[in-house]
């Protein structure tokens, strides 16, 4: 199936716990970790690495690295859509924040300007919380790329 969007999604951790955020004006939206659409021509670290300092406000230390790339599919307005999904990770150093607020200045479907709330959760609670499929590359991280 040809994919609808390409999308990335950056796992970063810090002290053996994952970076999450919540929509505090949303309260409906799941659990999710920072991420976003490719632009066109972009490739997926460069695309990565942008929507990881848009949404989270913070500047990585450092690449990320390539997890993995996987199709999820969800149903929408009778149809199956198709986000090709390339997966991401930074290891986060020094003094973190536990919560903050930043807003996405740019939301996918354009609008007003989205308040994320960001927190840190251990992996394993992380695993059981996510929502819209985000959990599905977890255990690369545990088996692969344990801090």
């Amino acid at each position: 199936m040809r994919p609808d969007a390409h999308k990335v999604l950056i796992y970063a951790t810090w002290q053996d716990r994952l970076l999450v955020f919540d929509e505090p004006d949303f309260p409906d939206i799941e659990l999710q970790v920072p991420g976003g659409t490719m632009e066109p021509g972009e490739s997926p670290e460069t695309s990565a690495q942008r929507e990881f300092i848009e949404e989270t406000g913070l500047t990585p230390p450092e690449a990320l690295t390539h997890l993995v790339t996987q199709d999820y599919h969800y149903p929408k307005d009778g149809r199956t859509i198709c986000h090709r999904r390339h997966y991401f990770h930074i290891a986060l150093a020094g003094e973190q924040r536990q919560t903050w607020i930043h807003q996405e200045m740019t939301p996918f479907g354009g609008g007003d300007p989205i308040r994320f709330r960001f927190f840190w959760l251990g992996i394993d609670q992380a695993d059981r919380r996510l929502g819209y499929g985000m959990r599905d590359a977890l255990r690369l991280l545990q088996t692969s790329h344990s801090p």
